[in-house]
C-alpha cells in the first residue's frame, strides 16, 4: 500500500497535480487485479471500451481512452496478437479498421466486467450523486480548459534558431 502525504498537504496541492496523482492511483490499484490475465491498465480500458461501446475505428478507439493513435495502435496489435481483438477493413470507408473483441473473449470479458465494476465503485466510494456531478463538471471544464491551452500552444509561433 503506498502512503499518502499529509492531509493538511494535500489541501494545497495545485488541482493539475491532484488529477495526475488521482489518474496515478487508479492505474496502479488496477495492475493487481490485471496480473491474472497479463493486461496493462491501457490495454485494460481498450477491451472496457470495446465491451461497453462495441467496435470502433483505431482512431475513435484512441480518443475514447485517452492515448494517441500510435499508441493505441501498438495496444491494439499486442491484444490482437494475443487473440483478444481482431480487425477487419470497415465496409463505410476504405482505409478506417474497425477493432472489435475476438470471439472467445467471454471468460475474459466476465472478468474485466468485474475489474471495472470494482473499480468504479471504489472511484466514487462515498461520494453523494450532487458530488459525482460536481465532480464530473469541474474535470470536464478542466479538460475543456487544457484542450484551449493546446489548441493556444499549437497555434503559437515556434521560435527558430539562428
Amino acid at each position: 500500500m503506498q502512503e499518502h502525504p499529509p492531509t493538511e498537504f494535500l489541501e494545497r496541492v495545485p488541482i493539475g497535480q491532484l488529477v495526475a496523482a488521482t489518474r496515478r492511483r487508479i492505474k496502479q490499484a488496477l495492475w493487481g487485479h490485471l496480473q491474472s490475465d497479463g493486461l496493462t491498465p491501457q490495454q485494460y480500458w481498450i477491451i472496457v471500451m470495446l465491451m461497453e461501446h462495441g467496435p470502433h475505428s483505431l482512431h475513435e478507439l484512441a480518443t475514447r481512452v485517452w492515448i494517441d493513435d500510435p499508441t493505441a495502435s501498438r495496444l491494439v496489435k499486442t491484444l490482437a496478437a494475443r487473440g483478444m481483438v481482431v480487425s477487419e477493413p470497415d465496409p463505410k470507408h476504405g482505409r478506417r479498421i474497425i477493432i472489435r473483441l475476438a470471439p472467445g473473449t467471454e471468460p475474459l470479458q466476465k472478468r474485466v466486467r468485474a475489474i471495472a465494476a470494482k473499480v468504479r465503485g471504489a472511484v466514487e466510494l462515498g461520494l453523494e450523486g450532487s458530488e459525482k456531478a460536481a465532480l464530473r463538471k469541474a474535470l470536464m471544464k478542466i479538460i475543456a480548459n487544457m484542450d484551449a491551452l493546446e489548441e493556444e500552444g499549437a497555434s503559437s509561433p515556434r521560435p527558430t534558431h539562428a
